[in-house]
């Protein structure tokens, strides 16, 4: 991966679908404090863990927004699942970013019509009652799933979605030079951003992971 291409989803999708995800979010606040640690990259094991998910398959600029929109309808309606404070951050995984992001180095200015796929994402717990949903005029549908983790690799970005290329690029690095490889999609954690009020961007956080296992 290479900062140059990268900063185009950054600068791009990311700063899209920021604002709708925090937006709907709507979460006020959030203790940093037990995340400052991953301002410097790890390698760690997290347990699979159940979500609420809506899939997409589209130009950033619509589709990823809309997922959204699908998924918070979606979340606010299931029972079991705990509102305002107690719910956990948003998630969105990106399966074909490293293609997108190539194209999107060839034409930079038509990237945003690139046909991005994946999922956006909220956890929720065991006593959660998720209904079957039928896909919307969409084709959009929220359904109980599980993201599979394992081996990770993480860094805790601080500041605006634009910014993030220099954390992608760190991030990548040290897995290549810890004797990793990325297995899995790209993915990212909203803990702190527009929607959590009169927020400087410089104040956002954003946790970017990857599934990762030992290089052969």
């Amino acid at each position: 991966m290479k900062v140059q291409w990268i900063v185009l989803i950054v600068v791009g999708a990311v700063a899209v679908i920021g604002v709708a995800v925090f937006f709907l979010f709507g979460k006020k606040s959030i203790d940093l404090a037990p995340y400052l640690s991953l301002k410097d990259p790890r390698i760690a094991r997290l347990d699979d863990e159940r979500v609420l998910e809506v899939a997409f398959s589209g130009p950033a600029d619509t589709v990823i927004s809309k997922a959204y929109t699908e998924l918070f309808k979606v979340y606010y309606a299931t029972k079991g699942v705990p509102k305002g404070p107690g719910m956990k951050p948003p998630k969105a995984r990106y399966s074909n970013f490293a293609q997108v992001a190539l194209s999107a180095a060839a034409s930079e200015s038509n990237f945003r019509a690139f046909n991005w796929k994946g999922s956006v994402a909220i956890p929720i717990p065991d006593a959660a009652v998720v209904g079957p949903r039928k896909p919307g005029s969409d084709g959009m549908a929220a359904r109980d799933s599980t993201w599979a983790y394992g081996e990770i690799a993480e860094i805790l970005h601080l500041g605006s979605y634009e910014t993030e290329a220099p954390a992608i690029d760190r991030l990548v690095k040290f897995i290549e030079s810890s004797g990793y490889r990325i297995v899995g999609d790209h993915e990212e954690e909203y803990l702190k951003g527009p929607g959590y009020g009169k927020i400087d961007p410089k104040d956002y956080a954003t946790i970017i992971r990857y599934r990762v296992e030992k290089a052969k």
